[in-house]
């Protein structure tokens, strides 16, 4: 048998023990060095791959946002009754298929101008049409009135709706400046603009909530708190979007002209999205505003871990498709999804298993249909994880057409199937669930071939392959 020679003085200080690393010295992944080695290494990645370090920049911003929202909810829930969050479900629905086209789609072309006082001019524009669309959005809920108690048997919702104009300028006008800083690759103030905005508004309703407003003017007060907030601390930040532009600058109708695909391809597949998403809720609501209300938390819930990371990659990965060369668009992509499928997997697969129960434990024994709702739901929420970040390759490869098309029937299937379905409301959405991934493997396959094609035959905006180097350098 081999004798293992004893250790001899000093050699612990240069992390050798019977011929191995010991954990008190040396440079190995096993060492007290290994926190230093990582951090290293951790540098090296992202500074080698910057889009790397734009998505952490953002993510880590956005994670505490996203756990003040969920630990609000956790409170909420418990002050809050289900019909009222029905009745907020309702307000949030209408006003958020508003704020998707309240900009004309002008805000995602702050993006694509050479130069900076086009996207200026262009800014302006999108303020002028969001103001516009949210004047006439509360002017309209004043008007109908009526209507929306004869649909929805709720006085008090119809008396607090005209207040969505409020709701929608301020969030289409954030919308707008985070295009702006986007442009510029302020991460850093996109991300904590999302921690003040969360936290207002959060705050706010518990707030509300805990001082006996517990109503649906307590939710919405407390949610504009912090929408106002996080456009007034946005705006501060971003004087320098008012400089003066050049006097060669093509006017706003001009520039408008010229990326008119945003507003006449674009503007309505955002919209058919806008009325798919958010006209599940309404639907449900006519049925009962308690069963909108369960539907809503389940959602408000399982958004929190997928906001964290969509918002944070999709604008990430929009700027560098905005820059990509032609011939690294499929590749790009490609490991885009791959990268956000191997994320879903573990988080969803435990939100399936462990949703009922988990939900009637932390938000209280009112909410028993919450958790069998996200188990539904998580089939299609998981694969909207992977989709969300590539969802624009359509609008830089010039493909809007396709995707106008594909969103047309991905809004129709999800209504059709609440309004048409005989089986109840559980059974109709566990199939609603399966139906909406099934679709959106098939918007996967679509943005692959959309990169190839555009790889093979790039469009003629694009501009020459020293320019797109230098701009992808730069990004």
């Amino acid at each position: 048998m081999r004798r293992t020679p004893p250790i001899r003085r000093g050699e612990a200080g240069r992390g050798y023990y019977y011929g191995r690393r010991i954990v008190t010295g040396g440079k190995g992944p096993f060492s007290m060095a290994a926190p230093r080695w990582a951090a290293e290494r951790f540098s090296r990645l992202v500074t080698r791959y910057p889009t790397l370090r734009h998505i952490l920049v953002l993510v880590s911003g956005t994670a505490l946002a996203q756990l003040v929202a969920l630990g609000a909810s956790l409170i909420t829930a418990r002050l809050f009754t289900p019909e009222v969050f029905g009745q907020f479900a309702i307000y949030g629905s209408l006003t958020a298929i508003l704020i998707t086209v309240a900009s004309l789609r002008l805000d995602m072309t702050i993006m694509l101008p050479e130069d900076d006082d086009s996207a200026r001019r262009i800014a302006k524009v999108a303020t002028l049409s969001n103001l516009a669309v949210a004047a006439g959005a509360s002017l309209l809920a004043f008007l109908l009135h009526g209507v929306v108690v004869d649909i929805y048997g709720s006085e008090e919702l119809a008396s607090w709706l005209p207040l969505a104009g409020l709701t929608i300028f301020f969030v289409a006008q954030v919308n707008v400046l985070q295009y702006w800083f986007n442009r510029r690759s302020d991460y850093r103030t996109i991300s904590l603009n999302r921690v003040h905005q969360t936290v207002g508004s959060a705050g706010g309703q518990v707030a509300f909530g805990v001082l006996g407003l517990r109503s649906l003017p307590g939710l919405i007060a407390g949610t504009l708190l912090g929408q106002a907030f996080a456009f007034v601390n946005l705006r501060r930040k971003s004087r320098d979007l008012l400089d003066p532009v050049a006097e060669d600058t093509p006017s706003g109708l001009e520039l408008v002209s010229r990326y008119r695909k945003m507003p006449l391809l674009n503007l309505p597949t955002a919209l058919v999205d806008g009325i798919r998403l958010n006209g599940i809720p309404l639907l449900i609501g006519i049925v009962a505003l308690g069963a909108v209300g369960q539907f809503n938390m389940a959602w408000r819930i399982l958004q929190a871990p997928i906001g964290l990371i969509n918002s944070a990659i999709a604008q990430v990965f929009y700027q560098k498709l905005a820059r990509v060369e032609p011939g690294n668009m499929l590749r790009l992509v490609r490991g885009t999804m791959i990268r956000s499928l191997l994320i879903a997997i573990v988080p969803f697969g435990l939100i399936y298993l462990t949703a009922p129960w988990l939900f009637l434990l932390l938000l209280g024994p009112q909410w028993d249909m919450a958790g069998d709702i996200a188990r539904a739901l998580t089939p299609w929420l998981a694969m909207q994880l992977v989709t969300s970040p590539i969802s624009t390759v359509f609008v830089v490869t010039e493909r809007q057409g396709r995707m106008l098309v594909f969103s047309a029937f991905f809004a129709a299937v999800p209504l059709g199937l609440l309004y048409f379905a005989p089986w109840e409301l559980m059974t109709t959405l566990t199939v609603l669930g399966a139906a909406m991934a099934a679709m959106l493997v098939v918007m996967m396959g679509m943005a692959l071939q959309v990169s190839r094609e555009f790889d093979r035959h790039p469009p003629r905006t694009t501009p020459p392959p020293d320019e797109a180097a230098r701009r992808t350098d730069d990004a």
